[in-house]
C-alpha cells in the first residue's frame, strides 16, 4: 500500500511541476540580476510586483538580503509553483521564499529536488541551468546562508544572486565566507 502512495504522491509532485522552464529561469536572473522587480517608491516587502529585501537597488535597509527573493522569483518565471506549501512561506507576495535555508528545504521536502550537501562540494554531474545552490557557514548545511540561482552548467557552474548584486559569477565565489554548499537539481530528463 505505502508503495503505491509514495508512487502516486511523487507522480502527482512531478507532474505539477513539470513545466518548469530552465532557460527562462534563467533569462529572468539574466534580466534582474543587477536591479530590482519592485517599485522602489514603496516599502520593501509590498509587491510591486514582488517584494526586496536587499539594498543594493532601492537602498533599503537589508532584512538579511534579497537572494532567496530573488532566486524565488528565478524559478516562478520559469513556471515552478508558487512557493507555499509544506516548508515553504510564500511569503509576502503569496508565492515566494525570502529565507535562503527555507528555501532549500522547500524545493527539497516540498517539492522533490534532489538536494546534495557537503564541504565544498563540487557540483554534482547533474546540475543544470536552473538549478539552485544554497551556501552555508555552518557543517552539514546550516547557519548562516545564501541562495543562487545556476546560470551556467557543468562541470564549472555560473550563478546569479543578489545581496551582492551578480551574474556569471564562478559558483564557488563564496568559499571564503561560506564553506558548506547545497545543490539542488531539479530532476527532469528533458532539459
Amino acid at each position: 500500500m505505502f508503495p503505491l502512495i509514495t508512487t502516486l504522491f511523487f507522480s502527482s509532485l512531478l507532474i505539477s511541476i513539470s513545466s518548469y522552464d530552465r532557460q527562462k529561469a534563467v533569462d529572468y536572473a539574466h534580466k534582474w540580476a543587477n536591479s530590482a522587480n519592485h517599485d522602489c517608491k514603496s516599502k520593501y516587502d509590498d509587491c510591486t510586483p514582488y517584494s526586496y529585501w536587499g539594498r543594493e537597488s532601492c537602498g533599503y535597509e537589508s532584512h538579511g538580503g534579497d537572494c532567496a527573493n530573488f532566486v524565488s522569483q528565478c524559478l516562478l518565471a520559469g513556471g515552478h509553483p508558487k512557493l507555499k506549501k509544506g516548508e515553504c512561506r510564500g511569503y509576502p507576495c503569496g508565492l515566494e521564499e525570502v529565507g535562503a535555508t527555507k528555501l532549500a528545504h522547500c524545493l527539497r521536502d516540498s517539492f522533490g529536488w534532489k538536494s546534495h550537501c557537503g564541504h565544498r562540494l563540487d557540483p554534482p554531474k547533474n546540475i543544470k541551468k536552473g538549478d539552485v545552490i544554497v551556501y552555508f557557514e555552518g557543517e552539514k548545511c546550516t547557519g548562516k546562508s545564501h541562495a543562487a540561482i545556476v546560470v551556467t552548467g557543468g562541470d564549472n557552474p555560473t550563478v546569479a544572486c543578489h545581496s551582492t548584486n551578480h551574474y556569471g559569477i564562478n559558483y564557488d565565489y563564496q568559499k571564503n565566507d561560506k564553506s558548506y554548499y547545497n545543490w539542488l537539481h531539479y530532476n527532469d530528463d528533458k532539459n
